[in-house]
């Protein structure tokens, strides 16, 4: 039986053989040019990272933090001068015979804050998580939701989970306190207008600091080290001493007690992935401290300032209550199987050719 030449077949079978040599009908080939890359199109990491491993991507270069915090600074004078205008309008429409000395009054003021002045210094800290978001979206090209969490947002029903656990230990602190030492200064003036001011943007301004002082801070500066556990050492570090400084008081025990509370708020970030945590202890922390001030009097030193000093007695207790909500808040973690790590959806990254 004699072989049929492959024109023979139908269509839609395939022939036996693959001619070789020309004619060659298909395209031309490219020839690759050697000094060119590729490079991934999506920055996020191809592999699980711990949360200040989160920039360390693809497309992670050693001189974007560097660019980040140039870009950041400008950012945040800009938002913080925006920040202004609520007082100016203020003024405005109260009438102040001088709006420039009506501003720096209201902006400046912190042993004797106004309802205006209180929305202005919360505003100012506000302004923070966009800014944080923008410049790390920017410069390392990373999604903005990410500086929250490795889940990519914020996980409400942990925060809330967190606020259960931790609002009673700093109740319990509050009442202890005030029995211990009650304040002698009188009631502010507009109480009532600076207690629906701490309700409505207290957790905000907590947010604020969060977001640059470990989120910022723990991605950008974990970010240079290859090993998670030094990069979380070196900007706890660093979170703790800009934390600290960024309060201005020189008292140990002040700085102390605020570098406490950056050791916790940073662990709790590490341990859980996300700024949740972290925003509950300083959002719980500075709501009942202003409730307290606000209704019982000690306004006036509610704020840190170059000249707060602290007694022994408030870095103990400090300690003893971070150390307990941080356990506590570790324990739910556990419970409930909160993920530490980012999750990459897909092992192989999209690339494209770059000069």
């Amino acid at each position: 039986m004699t072989m049929q030449p492959p024109d023979a077949y139908p269509p839609s079978y395939p022939p036996p053989y693959q001619p070789l040599g020309p004619p060659w009908n298909g395209p031309a080939p490219v020839a690759v040019d050697p000094r060119r890359r590729s490079i991934p199109v999506d920055p996020m990491p191809v592999e699980p990272v711990v949360y200040q491993q989160l920039l360390r991507g693809p497309r992670y270069r050693w001189w974007k933090p560097l660019l980040c915090l140039l870009l950041l600074a400008p950012i945040v004078l800009g938002m913080i001068t925006l920040a202004v205008v609520p007082v100016v309008v203020a003024g405005l429409v109260t009438g102040a015979p001088d709006l420039v000395a009506y501003t720096l009054q209201q902006t400046t003021n912190i042993k004797n804050l106004s309802p205006v002045g209180f929305v202005y210094t919360n505003l100012s800290l506000i302004v923070l998580i966009p800014a944080v978001m923008i410049s790390v979206w920017v410069v390392h090209g990373t999604r903005p939701r990410f500086v929250a969490s490795v889940a990519g947002g914020i996980r409400w029903a942990w925060l809330l989970r967190c606020v259960m656990v931790v609002a009673p230990v700093w109740l319990v602190y509050v009442a202890i306190s005030l029995f211990a030492g009650p304040p002698s200064t009188p009631r502010p003036d507009h109480w009532l207008a600076l207690l629906v001011i701490v309700l409505l943007m207290t957790p905000l301004q907590a947010a604020g600091e969060e977001y640059l002082f470990r989120g910022w801070i723990m991605q950008n500066i974990g970010s240079w080290f290859a090993r998670p556990i030094l990069g979380l050492v070196v900007s706890l570090v660093v979170s703790c001493v800009a934390f600290s400084a960024a309060h201005l008081s020189p008292d140990p025990f002040v700085v102390g007690t605020l570098a406490c509370l950056a050791v916790t708020a940073c662990i709790a970030t590490w341990r859980t992935g996300g700024l949740e945590a972290a925003i509950v202890i300083h959002a719980v922390n500075n709501v009942l401290s202003f409730f307290v001030v606000i209704l019982f009097g000690g306004w006036q030193d509610a704020f840190v300032t170059r000249t707060s000093t602290a007694p022994p007695a408030t870095l103990v207790a400090a300690i003893v209550i971070d150390a307990l909500a941080l356990s506590l808040i570790l324990w739910q973690a556990r419970k409930v199987g909160i993920g530490s790590r980012y999750a990459p959806t897909r092992l192989a990254t999209p690339y494209v050719t770059s000069g």
